[in-house]
């Protein structure tokens, strides 16, 4: 792995993992902050139902009308206590039987010109052993309308409700606050602080993953590679064909600025274009003079077994425009299918052109080397009818270069050239 690769994916990782860490934080804080806050105010409610029920110990029995003067004064008294002996406390309260009738109350109007207006007529009554509030926050006060039940002295038997309006003080709430967003900010910290932790050991993890794909995907190409060889010397005795044809298309693929996943299926195709072949008997891709008609249509079966083989892989799907396509013609009148003009893939259209041009330039058992300048003569003529002007018209300007570079030459420096671009366009793509 490149160090400035190594960066890119140190640099990828950490924004990546940064970013996530402060997403979840920030989520994970409003939940916490708003966990804690409901959980303050439960607290003050759960005081204030503490407050509340003390009072059912001193209220007289049966709680009615015949005793609601009785209940008045209790009332009164019990707030008063709690004003002088409690920073939070009721400011005012009312008693109700089980009927839901009003027996004694103490609601003065300062209540509502301190937290506005509260519709009195609206009343909520929970079912036994439960409570209900609403709070009403004003600048940094907090005021609760409470409704709990009252008990006996056993705890089970309700004798009516309770409604009043308790007051938290600010320095209270205040405090309750702090204690809340200490709990939110250690909660963010704990991510933060997790996510650093975590991001040593998520790039070992993916230096490892890299490593292994690394060595999977040069297998990989490595396979293709002894395949495609083992095809080519089958057919010529020599794996050097492979090889030139590969860099001849990669080369023009190049030149019209093919897209680099293109390119990696171009070069499987290239490599495994014949792999039909190995379904042809060597009578005939081994005979030295002309196929006759028969032996010919025998022959053309190659493209068909080939789709046979790379379709059964998943890493190799994309091979099939090449190993299917590389015998069509630009007029149509190629085979197996008889496409014609664009309708023949791009990666076809470039491999034939190669294919092609190796095979005129190489020796085979039936024929001697051809001349470069003589070659691309013959192909100059096929413009439009066996290849596409748009791609033959860049390889014949730089076809003569490529021959001295690449023709005729035998298999020694052709793989180490071909491993290279390889490497660029699939194990660099990897760690991109």
């Amino acid at each position: 792995m490149s160090l400035l690769v190594a960066r890119n994916i140190r640099r990828q990782l950490a924004v990546r993992l940064g970013l996530g860490g402060v997403i979840i934080a920030a989520a994970l804080g409003g939940a916490v902050s708003w966990y804690e806050f409901e959980r303050i105010e439960d607290a003050f409610v759960d005081e204030a139902v503490e407050q509340a029920r003390t009072l059912s110990l001193r209220l007289p029995s049966p709680l009615d009308k015949s005793t609601s003067p009785r209940i008045q004064a209790v009332l009164e008294a019990f707030l008063d206590e709690r004003q002088q002996n409690h920073w939070d406390h009721f400011l005012g309260a009312e008693i109700y039987g089980l009927d839901n009738t009003a027996l004694a109350g103490a609601m003065p109007k300062e209540i509502d010109e301190a937290i506005g207006a509260i519709d009195h007529s609206d009343h909520v009554f929970p079912r036994p052993g439960q409570s209900w509030y609403a709070p009403h926050h004003v600048g940094d006060r907090l005021y609760l309308r409470v409704v709990t039940g009252l008990a006996d002295a056993s705890g089970k038997t309700n004798l009516g409700y309770f409604e009043g309006v308790y007051h938290v003080t600010p320095a209270r709430l205040t405090e309750a606050r702090h204690a809340g967003f200490r709990t939110t900010i250690l909660v963010i910290l704990a991510v933060l602080a997790t996510t650093g932790l975590l991001y040593p050991i998520i790039l070992q993890l993916n230096r490892r993953l890299v490593k292994s794909a690394r060595e999977l995907l040069a297998a990989n190409v490595g396979a293709i590679e002894m395949l495609g060889n083992a095809i080519a010397k089958r057919d010529s005795d020599t794996n050097s064909h492979n090889y030139r044809v590969t860099l001849y298309a990669l080369r023009l693929a190049e030149a019209i600025a093919l897209p680099p996943a293109s390119v990696r299926s171009l070069i499987k195709g290239a490599f495994l274009h014949d792999v039909g072949k190995l379904a042809i008997p060597d009578s005939i891709l081994l005979k030295p003079g002309k196929l006759d008609e028969m032996e010919f249509e025998i022959m053309k079966t190659h493209v068909s077994h080939g789709l046979d083989v790379v379709a059964r892989f998943e890493w190799l799907k994309d091979a099939a425009d090449v190993v299917g396509c590389h015998h069509e013609k630009f007029d149509g009148t190629g085979y197996t299918t008889g496409l014609a003009g664009e309708d023949i893939p791009i990666n076809a259209r470039i491999f034939a052109i190669a294919d092609v041009f190796d095979a005129l330039t190489s020796r085979r058992p039936y024929k001697a080397p051809m001349p470069a300048t003589e070659a691309i003569a013959i192909m100059a003529s096929a413009r439009g009818t066996h290849f596409d002007p748009s791609v033959l018209d860049p390889f014949i300007a730089m076809a003569e270069d490529l021959y001295r570079e690449i023709g005729g030459h035998a298999d020694m420096g052709l793989d180490h050239a071909l491993r290279q671009l390889a490497t660029h366009y699939f194990l660099d793509a990897l760690e991109a």
